[in-house]
């Protein structure tokens, strides 16, 4: 084989390779969207569900009412290997997560007189 032929089977290899393995723009892979579930009303009330081929999970409902409800949560891997499962209800008591990973703050020094 000449020096010809060696740059062309080098070159088709090199198409063939970049071809199986899809990657972004910038070189990055390509995460497929495993689900991408949506819907909405008329009334204001929503949902949205979504996975990707990397483990990551989202899912979340609520309704508009007299303000916004919400709640729902998401999951996936840290960069560390630490799965995070975080959830939260939004309603007139604010955003409220729960999740191992969230920091615990310390205590107050007064008690609270009004419940959400």
């Amino acid at each position: 084989m000449n020096f010809f032929g060696v740059i062309i089977v080098t070159l088709v290899m090199m198409v063939s390779v970049s071809q199986t393995t899809p990657s972004s723009s910038y070189g990055a892979p390509v995460i497929p969207i495993l689900k991408d579930d949506r819907s909405q009303d008329r009334y204001g009330a929503y949902t949205f569900d979504f996975r990707t081929g990397n483990g990551i999970y989202r899912k979340e409902a609520g309704r508009q009412s007299y303000g916004q409800n919400s709640e729902g949560g998401w999951s996936y891997t840290s960069p560390e290997g630490v799965p995070v499962k975080i959830s939260f209800v939004a309603n007139k008591g604010g955003f409220q997560p729960v999740g191992s990973i969230l920091p615990t703050p310390p205590p107050l020094p007064y008690s609270r007189s009004q419940r959400y």
